[in-house]
């Protein structure tokens, strides 16, 4: 260890404590790795802070000392951590920041640090009687910080976001929302942008470029006790969009009324039957307080469903009722999707965000880029063994969606490497087809960037030079300036 690397840890060790920094290589190696085919960080040191206060300490430390900083919560990214400068970086590590700091169950909100673990703070908010949105995600590993940053769900947490604690570069401590930032005599955060611009999202989507968020207050509602599926099978997407039309024209499907729509190549993963079926399987969602409530729901969709020539199996019916079951009061109501992808093999993880308009077109040349590529993957000996097809709208206008593929175990390197090309590739066909995805940390930061307009990065570029004129937080990320130049995301 270098003198350099040594000043640094005490530097730090003063303000965190000796037990929560170190740059001993095992534990330096560990942070190289993360969720993804990606990788995770070569830092330097990696420090654990404990409070807002801390970690205001450490940024005005490496602020001063020109240091290149990087965050990390929970690692879950599918397309990798933020690389800063490799074997220069002091990396950030959140999640001893996992505390929920306030649950208001009259002001339907719940404050906790932004390091917490995802299915932690859901637990918490469940056993006080609260639910809060968590869209399928792997929740038992993202953190609300890297969520909130840009991990998953499209979005679908964020406009419950009420206000955030962050940390500037700098080392400043900015609290922004409607209550306590903007009027200094209200102690409660109660709505998002009262008193001033929407400050909250900024850092909201940054992939943690503008400061390091260590809370965050997010709204919160009653726990919905009963849960009801109705799942139809159809046998084209023309319909599907036409119901998803009807029922995004009628609910806000978040957080209560989601549609998921499942493929042929998702659903014989569930069900052997489907292995020669081309049909799409519609799963309508309804969750609610009372019994007579989710049967209106219930009773409305199926009406809708059927008018458009979905059907029932006794199959399909099975699969309902066991979702049923699964969101009384003694489930977390969540389905274990990691150990169903787990079983499949080395995933490919294929997303995309589309406008609902159009969507047909488009959702159809991405299945085709992806049959041409899996072509050519068997031809080269990197053999798929499952497929996974899947869109669910989050709002009226918006549906997200992946078409994942999983290929055969394996040791050999050039399988990952096919991987991971694989789904840079992917992207830059999507985005040039208009998508835009949301996992806004790793190379997907630098495929979005890639695309951006002018002005949308001369925008990004002046704030960030703003908040980061040394330009030491998470380093490198957005970095892809030249629009659709696929070499400058890797």
């Amino acid at each position: 260890m270098t003198k350099g690397i040594q000043d640094i840890i005490v530097a730090l060790s003063e303000i965190v404590g000796p037990a929560y920094v170190t740059g001993d290589d095992s534990a330096r190696f560990a942070y190289t790795m993360d969720a993804s085919l990606f990788g995770g960080t070569d830092a330097a040191v990696v420090v654990r802070p404990g409070t807002t206060e801390e970690v205001s300490r450490i940024l005005n430390f490496a602020s001063k000392k020109r240091f290149p900083v990087v965050t990390r919560g929970g690692g879950a990214s599918i397309y990798g951590q933020p690389k800063g400068r490799p074997g220069e970086n002091i990396l950030i590590d959140m999640t001893r920041m996992n505390n929920v700091l306030d649950l208001n169950p009259t002001s339907m909100t719940v404050k906790a640090q932004t390091g917490i673990i995802m299915g932690k703070l859901q637990h918490a908010c469940k056993t006080a009687g609260f639910y809060i949105y968590a869209p399928f995600a792997p929740l038992h590993i993202v953190s609300l910080g890297g969520w909130m940053s840009g991990a998953a769900g499209s979005a679908g947490l964020w406009r419950d976001i009420i206000g955030v604690t962050v940390v500037l570069p700098d080392g400043t401590v900015v609290q922004t929302g409607g209550g306590p930032a903007t009027n200094h005599n209200q102690k409660l955060f109660y709505n998002r942008n009262l008193g001033g611009p929407d400050l909250t999202g900024l850092f909201i989507g940054d992939g943690g470029s503008f400061g390091i968020k260590t809370e965050a207050v997010v709204r919160i509602t009653p726990y919905p006790r009963v849960l009801r599926a109705s799942i139809f099978e159809f046998d084209g997407l023309e319909r599907v969009l036409e119901l998803i039309e009807r029922h995004v024209g009628r609910v806000d499907p978040h957080p209560f009324e989601p549609i998921m729509v499942f493929g042929p190549g998702a659903m014989k993963n569930f069900m052997p039957e489907f292995e020669v079926s081309t049909a799409f399987t519609v799963q309508g969602m309804m969750q609610g307080h009372t019994e007579e409530e989710i049967q209106a729901k219930q009773a409305v969709f199926n009406r809708i469903a059927e008018e458009l020539g979905g059907v029932r199996t006794p199959m399909l019916d099975a699969m309902a009722e066991a979702m049923a079951a699964s969101g009384s009061e003694g489930s977390d109501m969540e389905m274990d999707w990691l150990s169903l992808f787990n079983g499949l093999g080395i995933a490919a993880w294929l997303p995309f965000t589309l406008p609902r308009e159009g969507f047909l077109d488009v959702y159809r040349k991405l299945l085709d880029w992806r049959t041409e590529r899996l072509r050519d993957a068997n031809q080269r000996g990197f053999k798929h063994r499952a497929t996974w097809e899947f869109f669910a709208p989050t709002d009226a206008s918006t549906l997200i969606g992946e078409i994942d593929a999983f290929f055969e175990p394996s040791d050999d390197p050039a399988v990952f490497a096919y991987i991971r090309d694989m789904m840079a590739d992917f992207q830059d066909f999507a985005h040039r087809l208009g998508s835009i995805d949301v996992y806004n940390q790793g190379i997907m930061s630098n495929i979005n960037a890639s695309f951006w307009s002018d002005g949308y990065a001369h925008l990004f570029q002046t704030i960030k030079k703003a908040l980061d004129p040394q330009g030491i937080l998470n380093p490198g990320l957005w970095a892809g300036t030249t629009r659709g130049d696929k070499s400058k995301c890797r």
